[in-house]
C-alpha cells in the first residue's frame, strides 16, 4: 500500500472513529502528562533537599592542610620546620584546576585580646579575606560583616564572637566598642551569631575576625598552612579534593598534604540524589505502562469492530503486511498526538500543583522529549500485537463477522 495512502486510510480510520480515538488518546496523554510533572516536580524538590544538605553540611568545599589537624600551623613568625603554601600558589589554584570557584586563605593565630580593663588570653584571631562569609556559612546577631572595601583596604575592624561581647561589654552594645590585639585597637563592627563548640573541642564563640591585611600586620605571616576551597558542582567534590592534594604534592615533593571535606554529608547528598532519581523513573514508568496498556486494550476493541472490513480488504489483496503496517501507524499516530497533548497538560498540572502545594519545579527540555519519544516508543510496542492479530485473521471467517479460535 502506498504511503500516501496509508495515511489517509488511517486518519479516514481515527476520524470515523473518534470516540475510540480519543480513549485512546487519554491513556498515553496522562503517562506523559504525569512523566512531565514528576520530572519537573521531582527536580525540584530533589534541588530544594540538596540545597538544605548543603547549607548544613557545607557540601560545596574542602580544607587543605600542610601539618595534621590539632599540630597547630598558620604560617606565623614563630612557627618552625612547617611546610608553608605562598598566597599565589594558592590564589592561582583556580585556574590550575578546572572546577574550583573559589580559594579562601585560611589565617590563623592565638592571641590575648584586651578590652578597657579587661583581658582574655589565648583567644582564635582570624583573618577575613573575600568570600570569607559565605564559604563558612557564618550569621551575624548584630552589626555587619566586612565589606569588600573593607577587606582590599586593610580597615582596623572586627568581627567578634558572642562570648568576647558577653564578657567584654555585659548588657551593653558591642557595637563601636574597641579591643585590642597585639597591641592594635580594632572596632567592633559585628558580632557573630552563636556557634558553640567547634570541631577540635575549643569554643569557637571567642573569635575575632579581622580582615586580611589587618592580619598581616598583626602577626606577619609567612604563608599558608591552611586553605578551604569551595567546588563549583558538589558532585565532584571528593575528585577535586585528591587532584588539589596531589597538585600541591607534585609542587613540593616528599611533604604530604591533609584534606578534610565533609564526606559524610556528601555522600548522604549522592544517596538522597540518586534515590529520588530511581523512585522518579520507577513512577514515570509505571504511568506510561499503563498508558500503553490501556492503548493496546482498546486497539484490539477497535480490531474486534472491523473485522468485517479487514476481511473484505484481504479479499481484495491486501496483504498481512498492509494490515498490520496500518495498525501500527493508528497507534504510531495517536501516540504522537497523545504525547503533545499529555505534555500542554504536564506543564499546566506541574503550575498548578506547586503553586497549590508550595513545591519547586524546574523544567527542562529532557521532559517533553522523553515524554514524545516513549509515547511513540510505546505506541509501537503496544500495537505489535493487536497488528498482528488483525494480519492473521482469515478473510472469510472475518466477512462472516467471527474471529478465529
Amino acid at each position: 500500500m502506498k504511503k500516501s495512502l496509508l495515511f489517509r486510510s488511517t486518519l479516514k480510520h481515527l476520524g470515523a472513529n473518534s470516540l475510540t480515538t480519543l480513549f485512546m488518546c487519554v491513556g498515553i496523554m496522562i503517562g506523559v502528562a504525569v512523566l512531565v510533572a514528576v520530572i519537573a516536580l521531582g527536580r525540584g524538590t530533589e534541588a530544594r533537599i540538596l540545597d538544605r544538605i548543603d547549607r548544613v553540611g557545607v557540601t560545596d568545599s574542602f580544607t587543605i592542610r600542610t601539618v595534621p589537624w590539632g599540630l597547630g600551623g598558620g604560617g606565623l613568625r614563630d612557627d618552625h620546620g612547617e611546610l608553608l603554601l605562598s598566597f599565589d600558589e594558592v590564589n592561582s589554584l583556580p585556574d590550575q584546576i578546572p572546577g574550583i570557584a573559589t580559594v579562601l586563605p585560611t589565617l590563623n593565630a592565638r592571641s590575648p585580646v584586651l578590652a578597657g580593663s579587661e583581658t582574655l588570653d589565648d583567644i582564635a584571631v582570624q583573618g577575613v579575606a573575600l568570600n570569607f562569609q559565605q564559604v563558612r556559612n557564618l550569621n551575624l546577631y548584630s552589626g555587619a560583616f566586612f565589606s569588600e572595601a573593607d577587606i582590599q583596604s586593610g580597615s582596623h575592624i572586627a568581627v567578634i564572637g558572642p562570648a568576647l561581647a558577653n564578657y567584654f561589654f555585659p548588657g551593653e552594645n558591642p557595637l563601636g566598642k574597641l579591643i585590642q590585639v597585639e597591641g592594635l585597637q580594632l572596632e567592633v563592627i559585628g558580632v557573630l551569631d552563636t556557634r558553640g563548640i567547634s570541631n577540635s573541642g575549643r569554643n569557637a564563640d571567642q573569635i575575632v575576625l579581622v580582615p586580611h591585611d589587618v592580619f598581616v600586620e598583626l602577626f606577619q605571616p609567612l604563608g599558608l598552612s591552611t586553605v578551604t576551597v569551595t567546588v563549583e558542582d558538589p558532585a565532584n567534590l571528593e575528585k577535586l579534593a585528591a587532584q588539589t592534594q596531589s597538585y600541591f604534592e607534585e609542587l613540593y615533593p616528599g611533604h604530604q598534604i591533609f584534606v578534610r571535606y565533609p564526606m559524610a554529608t556528601a555522600r548522604a547528598r549522592d544517596e538522597v540524589a540518586n534515590t529520588l532519581s530511581f523512585y522518579l523513573k520507577i513512577i514515570a514508568g509505571s504511568s506510561l505502562l499503563i498508558g500503553g496498556t490501556v492503548m493496546m486494550n482498546l486497539t484490539n476493541l477497535s480490531i474486534s469492530g472491523r473485522i468485517r472490513e479487514i476481511g473484505l480488504r484481504k479479499a481484495l489483496g491486501a496483504r498481512n503486511k498492509d494490515i498490520s503496517g496500518q495498525v501500527l501507524v493508528e497507534t504510531a499516530m495517536v501516540s504522537m498526538i497523545a504525547g503533545i497533548a499529555g505534555i500542554l497538560l504536564g506543564y499546566l498540572l506541574t503550575n498548578e500543583l506547586a503553586v497549590r502545594l508550595d513545591l519547586r519545579s524546574i523544567f527542562s527540555w529532557h521532559a517533553p522529549v522523553a515524554g514524545l519519544f516513549f509515547a511513540l516508543l510505546i505506541g509501537l510496542v503496544f500495537g505489535v500485537r493487536p497488528a498482528k492479530r488483525a494480519a492473521k485473521l482469515d478473510p472469510v471467517l472475518a466477512l462472516r463477522g467471527s474471529q478465529q479460535k
